[in-house]
Formats: structure tokens, C-alpha cells, sequence
């Protein structure tokens, strides 16, 4: 018997050096808490992970009351300029995730007034894909929800992120730019190429997008590019699938309403307006505004001055922090 210890001590070791090893290096930054997770950051990290575990570590000393809340489109609205609109006592944070959902929106709203903390403002920036999606997405390490939101297994979230960092072509590109810091092609996927790097505010999680410094260096050759990439292509995006109303989206949009209700939170619904101009089904538009109230509704989908030019996007998917500026002053 002794042996047999011995042997699977011997079999079993290098793995859990191996396990132990991972966690130290941390590569993705979610085993350790950190001032600033973007800080020498050179892989994309969980967004998700980001602004919740920052607003957890800071949410007693900033008293954050003031919330904006969607997927990575939201970022083009700045707390800063929020603030002009809303109350002198707001406190603001930007409590947003890639490819976001309503879902996860939703359980964020739960989970700030499950603490107490008060909801005077917010400001919620949806789409026909947030709508859509109203489950946790746990397949991959860059959409998976944090255990203190989703309410689910802890060992299966931080096993992803380990799976995440043993795939061997992150290792290699991992370690190459952690000793030599220079970009190379074959890197493309798993390291950062970024000549200018991201602004953020490690307090309350806004982001400035590097695109903004290279449209600023050399607009016309910014979109020449993209445009010699095919990235604006023909619109109206044709052949899309119908965003259809669930019983799952209705109740976590009554579920958010509920929680408004209770802390009486001044908000606005923002129907973003995305490159592809497919307007949100008026079945999708009727059913916020019978939730929300037509006053607090505000689509930019569709065809409109917004979506007509690609001067208001960084790429295909985001509109910028102008087109942002300009809608809080239209709703407000």
C-alpha cells in the first residue's frame, strides 16, 4: 500500500506543480485580486470578471449608486459625461461584460441591491443580441460569469481558466511575449497587438478605446484599412435571424424593473445603434416600453443619422463615444 502511495505520488505530482504553477502566473488574472487588471496586461481578459470583482473591491469606500450597464458597446458612454445629466450625489460605474446578455444584466442588478447598495441611477444599453441571450454563456474563460453573479460552481469557473492557460499555443505565445515583449504574427489570437494601449479607470471600469488614438493619428487611413478589409460592408444586413420575445427575457426584465421600483432608480433603456441598421422587432420595442414606460425607451436601431455613417464606429460592432455623447443628450 505504501508503494502505491508513493508511485501516485510520484504520477500524480508534476500535475499539481504544474496546477500550482498556472495559479502563480496567473495569466488571466482571476485567481489573485489586483489594483489594476489591466495594468501590463497583454491578453484580452473576462470583462465580466474585471468589472465585478473591481466593483466588489471598491464598492464600500466609492458608495457607488449610479450604474451603466450592457456589452462592450455600452463603453462608448463615459461616467464622466453620464454625470452631467443625472444627480450631483451619483457615483458612477461602468458595470459592463463582453457579448453581455440580458441575463447577465439582470443578475448584476440582483446582485448590487442583494448588497444593500443603493440604485439611483442607471442607464441600460441593450440590443437585439443582449435580448437573446438569458443563460449564463459557461463554455468559454472570456464569457463564463463569476460564481458571485450566476450563484453557480466555483470549482467549474476557475477549472475553465486553468484549461484556458494549459492550451499550449497560449503557453508558447504567453511566455515568448512575457520574456521578449515583442508582437509577432503567429501570436495573433492570444497576445494583444496594440501600438497604442486602452485607457481605463481602474476605479469605475470606463474605457477609452485605443481606436480612438489611431483615428485620431490618421483617420483617413483608419477606415481605408477597414474599408480594404471588408469590414463596413453593404447594409442592410440581410438574411438575420428574428429576435424573438421569451418567457426567460420577460422575467428578467420584470425582475430588473422590480428591483428599479424598489430603490426608485431613475433609468433610461438605450436601444443601441448598431452598424448593421436591423431595426428591433416592434414586438421587442413594444414589450420594453410596456415594462419600462415609452418615456424611458429610446431606440437608435435601424436606419438612422447615427447608423448612416461609418465615421461613427470604431469597426463594425461599436459605435464611438461621440455617437454616446450625443444620445445622452437626446434622452435627457
Amino acid at each position: 500500500m505504501k508503494k502505491f502511495i508513493n508511485k501516485s505520488l510520484i504520477i500524480v505530482s508534476p500535475f499539481v506543480a504544474a496546477i500550482i504553477l498556472l495559479i502563480f502566473i496567473d495569466a488571466y488574472k482571476v485567481f489573485r485580486s489586483y489594483d489594476n487588471y489591466y495594468k501590463d496586461s497583454f491578453i484580452e481578459l473576462n470583462r465580466e470578471m474585471v468589472t465585478t470583482r473591481t466593483y466588489i473591491e471598491n464598492r464600500e469606500n466609492e458608495k457607488f449608486n449610479s450604474f451603466i450597464l450592457g456589452s462592450s458597446r455600452s463603453q462608448a458612454f463615459k461616467c464622466e459625461e453620464w454625470t452631467k445629466y443625472i444627480d450631483n450625489n451619483s457615483k458612477p460605474f461602468h458595470f459592463d461584460a463582453h457579448g453581455e446578455g440580458i441575463y447577465g444584466i439582470a443578475k448584476k442588478i440582483e446582485y448590487i441591491s442583494s448588497l444593500g447598495d443603493s440604485i439611483s441611477n442607471a442607464l441600460i444599453i441593450v440590443d437585439r443580441t443582449i435580448l437573446s441571450v438569458t443563460n449564463n454563456r459557461n463554455e468559454k474563460h472570456l464569457s463564463i460569469s463569476p460564481p458571485e453573479l450566476s450563484g453557480e460552481s466555483k470549482l467549474e469557473y476557475y477549472y475553465i481558466f486553468l484549461e484556458a492557460q494549459i492550451n499550449y499555443k497560449f503557453l508558447i505565445t504567453f511566455i515568448d511575449y512575457s520574456f521578449f515583449g515583442k508582437y509577432k504574427t503567429y501570436m495573433e489570437g492570444f497576445i494583444l497587438d496594440d501600438k497604442y494601449p486602452n485607457k481605463t479607470n481602474k476605479v469605475n471600469c470606463d474605457i477609452w478605446l485605443v481606436n480612438d488614438d489611431y483615428i485620431k493619428n490618421d483617420s483617413l487611413g483608419y477606415y481605408n484599412r477597414l474599408n480594404n478589409l471588408g469590414v463596413f460592408y453593404e447594409r442592410p444586413k440581410a438574411n438575420y435571424q428574428i429576435c424573438e420575445i421569451t418567457k426567460e427575457e420577460i422575467s428578467y426584465l420584470k425582475s430588473i424593473m422590480s428591483i428599479f421600483n424598489s430603490h426608485k432608480t431613475n433609468y433610461k433603456i438605450i436601444i443601441s445603434p448598431n452598424y448593421d441598421q436591423i431595426p428591433l422587432e416592434k414586438e421587442q420595442i413594444g414589450m420594453l416600453i410596456e415594462i419600462f414606460g415609452k418615456n424611458n425607451v429610446f431606440n437608435f436601431s435601424g436606419k438612422n443619422k447615427f447608423t448612416d455613417s461609418i465615421s461613427n464606429y470604431y469597426e463594425d460592432s461599436h459605435f464611438r463615444t461621440s455617437v454616446a455623447n450625443e444620445i445622452l443628450e437626446i434622452i435627457y
